[in-house]
């Protein structure tokens, strides 16, 4: 390949990965204005959590035509609009005069980050050869949960010095420039490996039913999903309360250590994707890892551990192993033909996030079922007993996925003939 595309395809590259850390950045957002939304629309908790969860009504159902759509249009256009989308919509959250104005402005930016993790994938798939897929893309996932790490202590220093309008207006932007950015240097395929780009579809509907018809796209899906409701729905809701109410730790402590898992998943994602790619098999890495994950979660809840070293290490560990879920990204875009990845990805990700939805949930109607009547400072306390039958789904989970993993046919590798 020659020297100007092999720099062009890394800021290409490097403007997807952008706008995966933006949307990252823009959805954790108003977890540091809380106080302040509070004050200037006087409204309470569950008005807020409409605020939030207004940005995952939107961004769950766009997963599956997102894929689609990429594979007719290509990655420039979208990721233009949909970069553009979430300036605009960050900008009008930061000047709304009422409520349901930045209701509105949080659901345009989820439907727009919804193109942000398919996108990366798509231009790593397009631009660089499959022997080091699966690198790129964990490089590029944990740059972009940088953005939902960095979204909390560096945003809510900006959001006290210049307030939440201003800060907002500033995000909204940083959003329009780097849509603008992409416009003007993301193209769709490199002459030289034209053989990995998309063939025009005749209808936006044949790619998702080709996809559809593929047996191993829903096993792969399915193994996906399961293996994701650990980092999504215990790291991301439940191992803070867990951690609380069980083990005596503070909501800074909880919260670090809940933290720990992205940690784990940002050090352990790129080189898990390495050595899956330089070994030639994705389901060893998966099998393995799985198995690691169950152990570590194990320990971490059926396991009284006092030492707050040993939670945090074990979150990191717990961290680590999940990060391996990501393969199965690269092996939806490899167990389906070229002009059909965006579509597969997209059905992996839209299961992925509704079972994740759908598993967090479960777990809290299990502790209500299970919950004596016990309060403690207004607040529903659930003992060690009840989380450890509610959180009893995780261990499962990752059984079934351990169990799929093995009917997944993994394709020969052209690098590795």
């Amino acid at each position: 390949m020659k020297k100007h595309i092999q720099f062009r395809r890394w800021i290409i590259w490097s403007l997807a990965v952008a706008f995966y850390f933006y949307e990252f950045f823009i959805r954790v957002a108003p977890s540091v204005m809380v106080e302040d939304l509070f004050r200037t629309f006087h409204i309470g908790a569950s008005v807020f959590g409409i605020i939030s969860a207004a940005y995952l009504y939107a961004y769950a159902p766009m997963q599956l035509p997102v894929g689609v759509l990429m594979d007719r249009y290509g990655a420039r256009k979208l990721l233009t609009i949909a970069t553009l989308a979430c300036g605009i919509a960050s900008l009008a959250f930061g000047i709304a005069p009422k409520i349901w104005l930045t209701i509105i402005a949080r659901v345009i930016m989820g439907a727009g980050s919804a193109f942000a993790f398919i996108g990366m994938v798509y231009i790593t798939s397009h631009w660089f050869h499959g022997k080091i897929l699966a690198l790129l893309v964990g490089i590029g996932n944990s740059l972009g949960m940088l953005g939902a790490v960095f979204g909390e202590g560096p945003l809510s220093e900006l959001v006290h010095i210049f307030t939440w309008r201003p800060t907002m207006v500033g995000l909204g932007i940083v959003g329009l420039i780097l849509g603008l950015t992409i416009f003007f240097v993301v193209r769709n395929d490199p002459k030289s490996m034209e053989k990995h780009g998309p063939k025009k579809s005749s209808h936006l509907l044949k790619s998702m039913k080709l996809v559809c018809k593929n047996k191993q796209t829903w096993i792969n899906a399915i193994v996906s999903t399961m293996f994701y409701t650990g980092t999504v729905a215990f790291g991301g809701l439940w191992a803070i309360p867990f951690l609380q109410q069980t083990q005596g730790y503070s909501n800074e402590e909880a919260s670090f250590a809940a933290s720990m898992i992205y940690v784990g998943w940002i050090v352990a994602g790129p080189f898990i994707g390495h050595f899956s790619d330089k070994t030639c098999n994705r389901k060893i890495w998966i099998l393995i890892c799985i198995l690691l994950s169950l152990l570590f979660f194990m320990i971490i809840v059926y396991t009284p551990l006092t030492n707050p070293i040993w939670i945090f290490t074990l979150m990191f560990l717990l961290g680590t192993a999940l990060s391996a879920q990501l393969l199965t990204y690269c092996l939806s875009i490899e167990l389906n033909t070229p002009d059909t990845k965006g579509a597969a990805l997209a059905i992996t990700n839209f299961l992925v996030f509704v079972g994740g939805s759908i598993v967090q949930t479960f777990i809290g109607f299990i502790l209500d079922a299970m919950w004596t009547g016990t309060l403690v400072g207004g607040a529903r306390l659930y003992s060690l007993d009840m989380y450890q039958v509610g959180l009893s789904l995780f261990p499962i989970t990752l059984i079934i996925g351990f169990f799929f993993t093995f009917f997944i046919k993994e394709k020969s590798k052209p690098w590795c003939s």
